[in-house]
């Protein structure tokens, strides 16, 4: 394929745009990418192993795809090396880790010289890292792969995860020895993510934190952070972590959690790039739960964008670009609602899509099942079948707003059908 001119903006280049095993949908992040790319005028090319299920999304918004092994970073950089992209990202666990090693080996990412091997994805390696260097920092250990289980490395309860994991997968609240021997048991057995992606067998174990769980949404620009706002969440109930609800605002949740993200990102010395950082606000401050060098997804920046005002893939594109950011407008706050399934089964019917979309505030209303579809039950927020996404002056007004909404649908499932 011959590759077009070049544009005025510059060049992006992405690695996949569709988490490992998630089904097509244009609201990915991936794919706010490459439409802020367009508003730039950038030039685009997207790598991926799976173009045949990217290609429908994407029409009119890629100039160049190629097909690669996108699980090595050497791969991707050989891929690249003749078209020399001004930025190479990915929005995608476990790809974000892959395009910064990449990066690196193509000279692209100066800003970030210090990319451990799968870059900051692996949360051990974060973990570490602020141990090291000082910041607030929850109790860990770290199972390798195969390695026997004795006792609880830390003290209960505790949650186990693994290193390389996302979207919650097997991550789990353990109490004793039996609990947690039957978690790393059940990671073990897992194949893969989806999408031929390994898990590299390695868990952390690591002190339970208590009080709530938020986030901070934004962007490094040579050291500097620029915090668009946070979300609060609500959480399914133990012993997994499912996020039921995220309600995005600029309002702070904290005195102290755009300082302390400031603290883990200088630590890491991750001066360059987006970030999506949780935390717990625990009695003594916040405390880091885990750190997603790249955009926030799952429908979140869909949240910011409607809160700001601004497209925050765009703001991120900008970064990379050395151009100024779009000024944030408060636009109040947005809130996403999720429906999940009590269990296994198939689905027989959806309603109430329409009714819910009539309801004052409603923004969008996304299902990614349809009838006919399977749905598992993982204690992970893959289970989430529809969510309802809604703006309000305020978190609370966006998040009643997104309940009543979600409250006319019905999700219908034959627990019989397998």
């Amino acid at each position: 394929m011959t590759a077009p001119g070049p544009r005025p903006g510059g060049h992006i280049a992405f690695v996949e745009l569709l988490p490992p095993g998630a089904g097509p949908t244009p609201h990915a992040n991936g794919i706010s990418g490459l439409r802020a790319a367009r508003r730039l005028g950038c030039g685009t090319t997207v790598v991926t192993a799976h173009r045949d299920r990217l290609a429908p999304l994407a029409t009119g918004l890629v100039d160049t795809w190629i097909d690669c092994d996108t699980s090595a970073p050497d791969a991707v950089a050989d891929a690249l090396a003749a078209r020399r992209p001004d930025a190479l990202i990915s929005w995608v666990d476990p790809f974000a880790g892959i395009a910064q090693q990449a990066a690196g080996r193509l000279g692209l990412d100066t800003a970030n010289p210090d990319w451990p091997d799968g870059g900051w994805n692996d949360k051990a390696a974060v973990r570490a890292r602020l141990d090291e260097h000082g910041p607030a920092n929850a109790g860990w250990a770290v199972i390798g792969p195969g390695q026997p289980v004795p006792d609880l490395p830390v003290p209960p309860p505790a949650v186990v995860k693994p290193v390389d994991g996302f979207s919650s997968l097997d991550t789990v609240r353990v109490a004793t020895l039996g609990e947690l021997r039957r978690a790393v048991a059940a990671h073990r057995r897992r194949d893969g993510y989806g999408d031929g992606v390994t898990p590299a067998g390695r868990l952390i174990c690591e002190q339970e934190l208590r009080g709530p769980l938020v986030s901070a949404e934004g962007m490094a620009v040579d050291g500097r952070l620029e915090i668009w706002g946070h979300t609060d969440r609500t959480l399914g109930p133990p012993p997994h972590y499912v996020e039921t609800s995220v309600a995005f605002s600029a309002e702070p949740l904290h005195p102290d959690l755009d300082d302390y993200a400031a603290a883990v990102c200088k630590a890491l010395g991750y001066r360059t790039g987006p970030f999506h950082f949780e935390a717990v606000l625990t009695d003594a401050g916040p405390v880091l739960v885990e750190i997603n060098t790249r955009l926030v997804g799952a429908g979140i920046h869909r949240a910011v964008d409607l809160a700001t005002g601004t497209s925050c893939a765009e703001q991120v594109l900008r970064g990379y670009l050395g151009r100024p950011a779009l000024p944030a407008r408060d636009h109040g706050a947005a809130c996403l609602t999720h429906l999940t399934a009590a269990a296994a089964g198939r689905v027989a019917t959806v309603d109430g899509i329409a009714r819910a979309r009539r309801v004052p505030g409603v923004h969008d209303v996304v299902c990614r099942v349809a009838p006919g579809d399977p749905v598992t039950v993982t204690g992970s927020n893959t289970d989430r079948l529809c969510y309802v996404l809604a703006t309000g002056g305020t978190r609370e007004e966006s998040r009643r707003a997104a309940r009543e909404a979600a409250r006319h649908i019905d999700i219908g499932i034959d627990h019989r059908a397998r």
